[in-house]
C-alpha cells in the first residue's frame, strides 16, 4: 500500500475517531470491487502490522500508533495486541462514536427493513434510495475532506445510498433504477426516519366521445370555483360529468392512487363528438399502490362504465415524456 495513504490515514485517526466506513471512504477511488468498510479495515490492519513491527524493534512509536488505532480507530486487533503487551487503555477515555457518521452505518440493516415494511404496501418494479442528511453533518464532512486534502474520497451521501440500496435490493429482490424509479425511498439515518416518494403511473390510450354535451375535463363552477352553490346545484361543477371523470374513476380505483390528471392531445368543443381513431390521451395517477394492471380488462371495464358516452382503446403503459 502507498505510504502516503497510510500517513494520511494515520493523521486522520490521530485527530478524529473514524469507523471503518468513514476512514475507507476517504480513499474510495483507490481500488475496485472493495466496499469502503473493507477498505477502512484494510488500512487499519496494515497500520497495526507496521506498528507491531515497530514495537518488536523497540520503537515506542509503535505503541503510540496502536493506541490510536485501538481508540480513535475502534480497532479490536490493535486493542488485543496492546493487551497482550500489558499496555492498558483507560475505558473512560475511549471515544463512543465516529466523528463523521456518528455510527449510523451500524443501523443500515434496520433502516432497510423499515423501508421494506413501508414498500410492502405498494406494487413496483424498481426503486432508488435517496438520502436526507443534516446540513451540519455534510458541512462537517466537507471541512474534514478539505483539512486532509482527501482527493480520493466519496461523499457520505453516496455511500449511504449505495449501502442501503444494496441491502434493500437483497431484501425485496427489485432492481435499483437511477433515471426513472417508480419509488424513491428517502432515508435520514440521523433521525432513523424513512419515507416513500411514490412516483406517478402513466397510461396512454385513445378516447372517442360518442355523445355531445360533455366537456373533456372537469369544469368547475365559475361562481363558487368548486365549493358548491345554488348555481351549480351544490356540485361545484358546471357539468355533471366529463371525459376526464368518466375515464379516470376506474383508473383511480384499479390503482388505489391518490388522484388522476388527464392529459389529452388537443380538445373538442363541448357540443361536438370525437370519432374516427379517437384522440390520444395520457392519464397520470398519483401515488398508485397498484401498478401491475391488466390493461385489457381495465379498458373493457371503463367502456362498460361509460355507457356509450365515451370509449377508450389502445391502452399501454407510458411515461412522463408522452405528455
Amino acid at each position: 500500500m502507498n505510504i502516503d495513504v497510510l500517513e494520511k490515514a494515520l493523521k486522520m485517526l490521530e485527530k478524529h475517531p473514524l469507523c471503518d466506513h468513514c476512514l475507507g471512504r476517504q480513499f474510495a477511488l483507490l481500488g475496485y470491487g472493495i466496499e469502503n468498510d473493507e477498505r477502512g479495515r484494510a488500512i487499519k490492519s496494515v497500520l497495526a502490522l507496521e506498528a507491531h513491527a515497530l514495537v518488536f524493534s523497540k520503537n515506542e512509536e509503535g505503541i503510540r500508533i496502536l493506541k490510536i488505532l485501538a481508540t480513535n480507530g475502534f480497532f479490536k486487533t490493535a486493542k488485543e495486541i496492546l493487551q497482550k503487551m500489558k499496555r492498558r487503555i483507560t475505558e473512560r477515555n475511549l471515544p463512543k462514536t465516529c466523528f463523521l457518521c456518528e455510527n449510523k452505518f451500524e443501523i443500515a440493516e434496520d433502516l432497510s427493513k423499515q423501508a421494506l415494511e413501508q414498500l410492502n404496501d405498494y406494487e413496483y418494479n424498481n426503486f432508488l434510495v435517496g438520502m436526507e442528511l443534516p446540513l451540519e453533518t455534510e458541512e462537517r464532512e466537507d471541512e474534514f475532506r478539505a483539512e486532509f486534502e482527501a482527493g480520493y474520497a466519496e461523499s457520505m451521501r453516496n455511500e449511504f445510498g449505495r449501502v442501503l440500496g444494496k441491502k434493500l435490493a437483497a431484501l425485496n429482490e427489485k432492481a435499483v433504477e437511477h433515471k426513472k424509479p417508480e419509488v424513491v425511498v428517502l432515508v435520514n439515518p440521523f433521525t432513523s426516519k424513512v419515507r416513500l416518494q411514490v412516483n406517478p403511473l402513466f397510461i396512454s390510450g385513445r378516447y372517442k366521445k360518442l355523445v355531445r354535451g360533455i366537456p373533456q375535463s372537469k369544469w368547475f363552477c365559475s361562481n363558487c370555483r368548486g365549493k358548491g352553490c345554488e348555481k351549480c346545484n351544490w356540485t361545484g361543477k358546471m357539468y355533471v360529468e366529463s371525459v376526464e371523470e368518466i375515464i379516470g374513476k376506474l383508473f383511480l380505483e384499479a390503482t388505489e392512487g391518490l388522484k388522476t390528471s388527464f392529459h389529452a392531445s388537443g380538445r373538442e368543443d363541448i357540443d361536438a363528438r370525437m370519432l374516427g381513431k379517437g384522440r390520444p390521451f395520457v392519464i397520470e395517477i398519483s401515488k398508485p399502490r397498484k401498478r401491475f394492471l391488466n390493461l385489457q380488462k381495465l379498458e373493457k371495464d371503463v367502456n362498460v362504465y361509460a355507457k356509450g358516452k365515451v370509449e377508450i382503446s389502445n391502452l399501454k403503459f407510458s411515461n412522463k415524456d408522452a405528455i
